[in-house]
């Protein structure tokens, strides 16, 4: 089906800023403020955002926009259709949706190709394949969006895949079934969790899953070999949060996790698992944080954006009036969106 849109020139055109930031104490670092909101998806200087049916493309340096396309509620046969979990590179943004997969030209938001298989979760991207989750798992060619290879695999409620430059690793979340496969599609491995899984982390080689025995209350993190799928550690956390996933990046793996009395960012040992720190907020949920340099950056429905060092020291944070979901991060600046806007903040 050919999507009916609009594309909005920057020209004249300006994103409201409806309402304002709490103050707090480190209010000031906030650069620039946008009044839209949704999922990120930031590369180079363009910041992509997905709020609703409209897909923004804005300047990182001060929000600014450089297009937009609007979508309709007609275009697809339910209402929140299109998904929030994008992918840009250097050629293509990725929009998944319950209809198929679009890829917009990033200079200017028209489609360059569209595959029409409806689409369960988010997607992955690397080794110049998109791969998605739809009635089977699709390897997608990125340029010219020709299905390489399908597989079935089975389940209604699967996550987002990781893939690498040699393979995809996906998860049916609600029986923790977490399988691997090889670049041109052959099975590699299974390992089952037998609970409720999150999306997997790739990393130099190891698998990052969270799983949630207990949802809310209790869950575990396990680094599975990427070759075999053996377990090489495994450890008990808080609850993680669902729709996100751990996020590993130096010698630390992080994970945002949800709870009945607060929220909790935990800090692992990828060498072990072993907890380094463990940071609470003053609500019940941390979300998937953003790593860069020295600074841990993660969002909480307390309505508030923090920075942490590496060693978990609260260094600032910035109050919201709404909860900040999706966090992401550049050399200069720490962008944020929460349910009611979109802010660039100060990063250091």
């Amino acid at each position: 089906m050919v999507s009916r849109r609009t594309t909005l020139r920057s020209a004249g055109l300006l994103l409201g800023g409806a309402g304002c930031l709490g103050g707090g104490p480190d209010a000031d670092r906030v650069r620039w403020r946008k009044g839209i909101s949704g999922g990120l998806a930031l590369d180079g200087d363009d910041l992509f955002v997905l709020d609703y049916l409209t897909l923004h493309a804005l300047s990182s340096a001060d929000g600014e926009r450089r297009w937009a396309i609007e979508y309709d509620d007609d275009d697809f046969e339910r209402r929140l259709c299109l998904r929030s979990d994008i992918v840009a590179d250097d050629r293509y943004v990725y929009l998944p949706g319950c209809d198929g997969l679009r890829a917009l030209r990033r200079s200017d938001g028209e489609r360059a190709w569209f595959v029409g298989s409806a689409l369960r979760t988010g997607i992955g991207h690397a080794g110049g394949r998109v791969y998605a989750n739809a009635d089977d798992l699709l390897a997608i060619d990125a340029e010219t969006g020709a299905v390489d290879w399908r597989v079935a695999v089975g389940g209604d409620r699967l996550a987002s895949p990781a893939a690498t430059e040699d393979g995809v690793v996906f998860v049916n979340r609600v029986d923790g079934v977490v399988a691997a496969f090889d670049a041109d599609g052959e099975h590699r491995w299974t390992h089952r969790t037998d609970v409720e899984t999150r999306s997997p982390t790739i990393r130099d080689g190891t698998v990052y899953v969270a799983t949630s025995p207990d949802p809310g209350r209790a869950g575990r993190l396990l680094a599975l070999d990427l070759a075999d799928g053996a377990v090489r550690w495994a450890v008990d956390t808080p609850s993680p949060k669902r729709g996100t996933r751990p996020v590993a990046d130096g010698d630390a793996v992080y994970l945002g996790c949800t709870g009945r009395d607060s929220g909790r960012l935990v800090s692992c040992s990828r060498t072990d698992g072993a907890e380094r720190w463990t940071f609470a907020d003053d609500n019940s949920t941390v979300y998937e944080p953003a790593v860069a340099g020295d600074r841990v950056y993660a969002g909480s429905n307390d309505d508030t954006l923090y920075a942490l060092s590496r060693d978990g020291d609260l260094l600032w944070r910035v109050e919201m009036d709404s909860t900040v979901g999706s966090v992401a991060v550049d050399a200069d600046r720490v962008y944020a969106s929460s349910n009611e806007r979109l802010v660039g903040v100060e990063r250091d």
